[in-house]
């Protein structure tokens, strides 16, 4: 699963948080902010699921 920066996600663990980083290139790693204000580093592999996407709009000049 790929996660950028922005999502929301829920961890295999139960936890639910939004990803304020990214990086690796074999294993891919996401540091997570949980609600209660903890920063977990984890790696993809133990999130479950992508609960928000911040998608921006993109800008078309007419």
């Amino acid at each position: 699963m790929l996660c950028l920066k922005g999502d929301e996600v829920k961890m295999k663990s139960g936890e639910i948080g939004i990803v304020t980083d990214t990086w690796g290139i074999a294993r891919d790693w996401c540091k997570v902010k949980t609600n209660d204000g903890q920063i977990i580093i984890t790696m993809n592999e133990n999130i479950e699921s992508i609960l928000k996407r911040n998608r921006e709009k993109s800008r078309r000049k007419p």
